[in-house]
């Protein structure tokens, strides 16, 4: 069983402790916050509705569980009237669909196929809910979904796509195929492809189609259509997203890709979405699409580090006496920024914050570098290499006072920005100890508007 599986199997167990002991630990500002690192895993294979959503909610600061059911979104529900009324709304939509499924039925009995089919829909159904997206259809091996509505900003509903496209990878990978073993199935006969793309207020309709009793409230668009076409460009376990969303949030292209296309011994690189599509004119549109860089993601997702650690590739670095933190600042005080969880708006001040527990072991004092890496062409070319030249602080162990020796339980350096550049932007935290070991990396990604 390999060390990540294990760690899905174990998270039950974690969570019935956590709820006994109510496991916290209290900061030099004398909140109180949950210990993640007790969540930092998922079981293994098909569970309970709600189930996934308790543990991946928490993590990105959404609360209570989506129960939103299949068919027409909330917001339009007005629409199913059948009376010809529209509305233009802007819509992310995502397509999610199994790779190779048709060929199971060949390979295994049709009940294991079925088992099979039901728990990786199950699993799309419950990670798109958590990131309050809402499943608009099931069509075979593949689920539709859409992100946005009234009360969430289109920028927001970009960031629970992109979410919900990382998380969805970790735990079909880390979920579904151990399950799969178990279960006497070969795990290279399970794949999947995930396109997404966004369209604003003027490029989505939504009315009803069909007739009231034989249709259904849906989007149109080319960003909608858009999505399932994306799908099938995207490659093997992999997320495309399409020119709507790209642009309209200035992804960077630090986490994506252009796709590769093998074409005789070489590869060609494809831009842009094929065949290609044209215009009222005849002239083609050259839709650009890119992969969504998973690894590169993993780095700013806010899913456990421990967990980010163990998938691998993404140069996460956990270390579980050390707590790095992001804050924004008000006035009246400040509050946690989930690392890329939301849009912020411009010009708001930002507190990067480290804590390292003393009673450890850690060879002090540390040193502490942070990296800032701006991003999007709002950003002045002397402010977004990725060579940014980092900040370097040094963290020592010091009395409570000089009145009392002893050393308090944490030591803190903080970091302080502000919100400039829309686009994604993130700052990267190592730690080395005495030594010049590296015992601490982990990135914050900062979404702006």
């Amino acid at each position: 069983m390999s060390d990540f599986n294990k760690l899905f199997d174990n998270m039950y167990d974690s969570e019935k402790k956590r709820r006994r002991h109510g496991t916290a630990i209290k900061l030099l500002d004398g909140a109180s916050y949950p210990m993640h690192e007790e969540l930092e895993t998922l079981p293994a294979g098909p569970q309970d509705e709600f189930f996934l959503q308790k543990f991946i909610r928490q993590f990105f600061g959404k609360e209570g569980v989506n129960a939103t059911e299949i068919g027409t979104h909330p917001d339009f529900i007005d629409l199913e009237s059948g009376n010809g009324e529209i509305k233009y709304h802007y819509v992310c939509t995502i397509f999610v669909d199994i790779v190779g499924s048709t060929r199971l039925s060949l390979l295994y009995p049709l009940e294991n196929v079925y088992l099979f089919k039901n728990a990786v829909i199950k699993t799309c159904i419950e990670v798109i809910r958590s990131f309050d997206g809402y499943v608009h259809r099931i069509m075979g091996d593949a689920v539709m979904a859409f992100f946005g509505g009234n009360h969430t900003s289109k920028e927001n509903s970009i960031a629970d796509s992109i979410n919900c496209a990382v998380t969805l990878r970790a735990i079909l990978e880390g979920n579904i195929k151990p399950w799969m073993i178990r279960n006497g199935m070969d795990e290279k006969d399970f794949g999947f492809r995930v396109g997404c793309d966004f369209g604003d207020d003027d490029k989505v309709l939504w009315g009803s189609f069909g007739y009231k009793h034989v249709g259904e409230v849906s989007a149109a668009g080319l960003s909608v259509d858009m999505a399932s076409k994306l799908q099938g460009l995207a490659n093997k376990n992999q997320t495309m997203l399409g020119q709507g969303l790209l642009d309209f949030v200035n992804w960077p292209e630090e986490y994506s890709n252009i796709k590769k296309k093998k074409k005789g011994e070489t590869k060609e690189p494809l831009p842009v979405v094929s065949p290609n599509l044209t215009d009222s004119n005849g002239s083609p549109i050259n839709y650009r699409m890119r992969l969504l860089d998973y690894y590169n993601c993993l780095r700013f997702s806010a899913l456990p580090r421990k967990l980010r650690e163990n998938i691998g590739k993404s140069g996460v670095i956990d270390n579980p006496a050390i707590h790095y933190t992001c804050y924004v600042k008000l006035n009246d005080g400040r509050y946690k920024y989930i690392s890329a969880s939301e849009f912020l708006e411009k010009n708001i001040s930002l507190e990067f914050e480290v804590l390292v527990n003393t009673r450890t072991r850690i060879s002090f004092p540390l040193k502490v570098v942070f990296t800032k890496t701006n991003h999007g062409p709002e950003t002045p070319e002397e402010e977004r290499d990725i060579n940014y030249d980092p900040i370097i602080k040094y963290m020592h162990k010091k009395k409570t006072s000089k009145f009392n020796s002893s050393t308090p339980k944490f030591c803190k350096v903080t970091l302080n920005e502000a919100t400039l550049y829309r686009s994604l932007h993130t700052m990267k935290c190592e730690i080395y100890d005495s030594n010049g070991h590296n015992i601490f990396r982990d990135w914050i990604g900062v979404m702006i508007k």
